[in-house]
C-alpha cells in the first residue's frame, strides 16, 4: 500500500476527496441519528429550561457539572430534546410536577 503524498494532489482532486469522505459519512448511522442535524430535536438553552421546567441558572449549573447532556457550536449551547426526555426519564427529580 503506498501512502499518497498530499502535495502532488491538485486543488479538485483534494475537493473530490473530501466529498467523498463527507457523502460517507453522512452514511453511517452516528452521524444521521446525531441530534446536531436535526432541527425539530434541538433546543436552545431558554426552551430546555422551559422544556424541563427549570430555570435557565439551574439548566447552566447542571451543564457545568456535566450533569445533562447538552452540545455547544462556538458559544451557543443547545440540547436535544430527545436525550432530555431520556435523561429525565432516568431522573425523575428532574421532571416538574403534573397538574391536575
Amino acid at each position: 500500500m503506498s501512502n499518497p503524498i498530499l502535495y502532488g494532489f491538485t486543488k479538485k482532486d483534494l475537493e473530490n476527496t473530501i466529498e467523498l469522505v463527507i457523502k460517507r459519512l453522512q452514511k453511517t448511522s452516528l452521524v444521521s441519528e446525531s441530534p446536531l442535524l436535526s432541527e425539530e430535536d434541538r433546543l436552545t438553552q431558554k426552551e430546555a429550561a422551559h422544556f424541563l421546567g427549570k430555570s435557565e441558572q439551574c439548566l447552566i449549573k447542571w451543564k457545568k457539572q456535566n450533569k445533562i447532556p447538552y452540545y455547544q457550536i462556538g458559544d451557543s449551547p443547545f440540547y436535544s430534546k430527545k436525550e432530555l426526555l431520556e435523561y429525565a426519564k432516568r431522573n425523575p427529580h428532574l421532571r416538574r410536577p403534573t397538574s391536575k
